[in-house]
């Protein structure tokens, strides 16, 4: 394909449709060659399912692999469903090992033997090897294709091995070097076969410090990994550190994605890949607990007002600063949980700092509510003529935002603790805590106040 890059606008979904409504394959085979995959994908996924279908069937297999491992989950899935073996079978053939993987482990049971059987026996013996392990694992994300050379090869001879299987393995960054039973002893770069001497060992140049994951390592572990230490790709080993595949850069950013996407849909209550779904059911239900879950610590909110009521009845002015006081407790809870659960993702925040974080999102919020306290208390004071009540409603606003900052910064290390992803609780944990207390704190000082207990 060309390189021809382009942004997907109405026009261009219109011409498209257009050559599909008249049948015209040579103009749409055109107009897609000159687009690169990922604009391809995403002008496809813009389609009706029919419109995906008729596109699908022109293209070649590898151009369509191409495409296709670039489309979000749900319309790839609509569209692999729509597709007939044989026609899998042949783009799958063409792609790579890790890529192929993730499409075939997608499939129904049955369609994805159907699609083994049918690929030839080098390629099947590579899916056989990748799908027993986790999607999400550094053997669920790695490709078969690498470049590895014995020790004690010279430089020419690993030269030979890149030219040899150039057709096969793309984006050549290091040479992995190994011992005569495959186990990883080092790495070697491109730049270091360049520059030195056709008959200079491999053993001689070869760093032997190379930093590697397990088959069964997280491929959250893999990103932090490759984030930290700057790697453009990393090595793969079994149990016996046996070099067994490798995990490219383009790999580690679609993982990095993935997963941002996933924590971000978790803490909102939604399902990930939401913006390309197209079931309204599947939406509905993804997001349906999380606003029952809502409801129930709403009513317990209405049931802590209502154990103040004679307090409201005295000031019913102080009922309109509900949504203010909750509004501060609640986007300060967010903020803390959000930078707690994503470094906790990242691992740029570990279970080894939850005193220095603690503590950084007390300092931060006892500044901001001092500042916001003192607004708020500020307009009650000169709305209702009474200093005194002002410095007490300053007082709630104060520590209702370091109340909400430590809920919002301790709740994540704690689920953390117990095992329990932070991502998908912390959000209705944090939203419902901080409102009962909130209002708690909130109702009781001024009670305290007025003189005033609860009901």
């Amino acid at each position: 394909m060309a390189t021809y890059s382009a942004d997907i606008d109405h026009n261009l979904v219109d011409r498209v449709e257009h050559f599909i409504r008249v049948e015209d394959e040579d103009s749409l085979l055109k107009l897609i060659d000159e687009m690169r995959p990922a604009d391809a994908a995403d002008l496809i996924e813009h389609l009706d399912p029919e419109e995906r279908l008729f596109i699908f069937k022109l293209l070649e297999p590898q151009d369509a692999g191409e495409v296709l491992i670039e489309m979000e989950s749900p319309a790839q899935d609509l569209l692999l469903r729509d597709l007939d073996d044989q026609t899998i079978s042949e783009i799958v053939q063409e792609l790579d090992s890790d890529d192929a993987a993730d499409l075939v482990g997608d499939l129904p049971e049955d369609r994805a033997r159907n699609i083994l059987e049918a690929l030839e026996n080098d390629v099947s013996d590579e899916l056989a090897k990748l799908l027993p392990y986790p999607e999400d694992s550094a053997g669920g994300i790695m490709a078969l294709e690498f470049i590895a050379v014995r020790a004690g090869f010279t430089v020419q001879d690993a030269i030979d091995s890149i030219r040899q299987r150039r057709e096969e393995v793309e984006n050549v960054y290091f040479i992995w070097v190994v011992d005569d039973f495959d186990r990883l002893v080092g790495v070697v770069s491109l730049k270091d076969l360049v520059l030195e001497p056709p008959d200079r060992k491999i053993s001689d140049i070869m760093n032997t410090e190379v930093i590697s994951v397990h088959v069964r390592t997280d491929q959250e572990e893999v990103a932090r990994l490759v984030t930290k230490y700057d790697l453009v790709s990393i090595p793969v080993v079994d149990d016996y550190h046996r070099l067994v595949g490798r995990i490219t850069h383009d790999d580690i950013i679609d993982v990095i994605e993935d997963e941002v996407d996933e924590d971000i849909a978790r803490m909102a209550g939604v399902m990930p890949q939401e913006i390309a779904e197209e079931s309204s059911l599947k939406i509905s239900r993804a997001r349906l607990p999380w606003l029952i879950a809502g409801v129930f610590g709403g009513i317990l909110a209405a049931a802590v007002i209502h154990q103040f009521e004679t307090s409201l009845e005295r000031i019913i002015a102080l009922s309109f600063f509900f949504p203010v006081i909750m509004a501060m407790g609640g986007n300060t809870g967010t903020q803390a949980a959000t930078v707690v659960v994503r470094g906790l993702a990242t691992g740029d925040i570990t279970m080894f700092a939850i005193h220095r974080r603690l503590l950084m999102e007390l300092r931060v919020a006892l500044i901001n509510g001092i500042i916001c306290g003192a607004l708020v208390g500020s307009i009650v004071a000169v709305w209702l003529a009474d200093m005194q009540l002002g410095t007490v409603v300053a007082l709630a606003a104060c520590l209702i935002v370091l109340n909400s900052a430590f809920i919002g910064s301790a709740v994540p290390f704690a689920l953390k603790k117990f095992n329990i992803d932070p991502a998908l609780a912390t959000g209705p944990f944090v939203t419902t805590s901080n409102d009962i207390l909130g209002l708690l704190i909130y109702l009781g000082l001024v009670s305290l106040y007025l003189g005033v207990g609860p009901r």
